[in-house]
């Protein structure tokens, strides 16, 4: 493997492990579970990263790259059921209806991997014959979709606030970046089918859908990155922009 071809990969995973160790320690210091949780996800999407670009470029170790993949999905999935809890308890702590589908996803990724090594896929990446990859990955999109949907509907509300000045514009502008972040998570699952239909049929993994990934990927994460350590500039052009307005 040519390491510019997975630029993106790469990318996402140190900026992953640069954004997961400032929000574990920001959980740490305010002693808050989302901040914490988010952060430790993010640490394990890191490692999942580097397991896989690790995985691509063992052609001529069939085993050992077998065992590498099979060990990224068990951190992705891991991640995943983490992330699935996170717009529970950052929209919507306390709600039944959060909490059955928080674990609904949850069940959907773990059934799913377990089905996929039940039927002789425990890499996960048959998804034209394995039916149990959809569950899985069924899971890993419904997240992304739920943080976006609260993070726009959030920011419908939020707006209303601002104009009576109830709460200031920079606020309500971090439930926009949620939704945006959501968003391009979602993009990123369906750019996921893309990527292993392709190693369904020929056996490697294409650089170009891996570097688009990556892309989706880090604009998430710069979405994510504004929300939490904006420069005094950034929040001070966001409220005078919408005071202006």
């Amino acid at each position: 493997m040519e390491a510019f071809e997975y630029i993106g990969s790469v990318a996402s995973s140190l900026v992953y492990f640069a954004l997961g160790s400032r929000l574990v320690v920001l959980g740490i210091r305010t002693r808050s579970l989302t901040e914490s949780l988010l952060g430790s996800t993010f640490l394990l999407w890191s490692l999942y990263y580097a397991l896989r670009i690790s995985s691509i470029g063992l052609h001529g170790q069939p085993v050992l790259e077998s065992q590498i993949a099979i060990a990224a999905r068990i951190v992705n999935d891991l991640s995943s059921v983490g992330f699935a809890f996170f717009p529970l308890l950052a929209f919507r702590r306390g709600s039944s209806w959060g909490k059955w589908l928080a674990s609904g996803i949850a069940i959907c990724l773990i059934g799913g991997a377990a089905g996929s090594i039940w039927v002789g896929d425990p890499e996960g990446v048959d998804p034209l014959t394995n039916g149990w990859w959809w569950p899985e990955w069924l899971g890993e999109t419904a997240a992304g979709v739920w943080l976006g949907v609260e993070g726009f509907h959030h920011y419908g509300m939020g707006r209303a606030r601002v104009r009576l000045g109830l709460c200031e514009p920079i606020v309500g502008h971090r439930y926009l970046l949620w939704g945006f972040a959501g968003l391009f998570w979602t993009l990123l699952s369906f750019v996921a089918i893309g990527q292993y239909v392709d190693f369904w049929a020929t056996q490697t993994w294409s650089a170009a859908l891996e570097n688009l990934a990556g892309l989706f990927d880090l604009t998430a994460l710069a979405m994510v990155w504004l929300i939490y350590f904006a420069p005094a500039g950034y929040q001070r052009r966001i409220n005078a922009s919408a005071v202006s307005m």
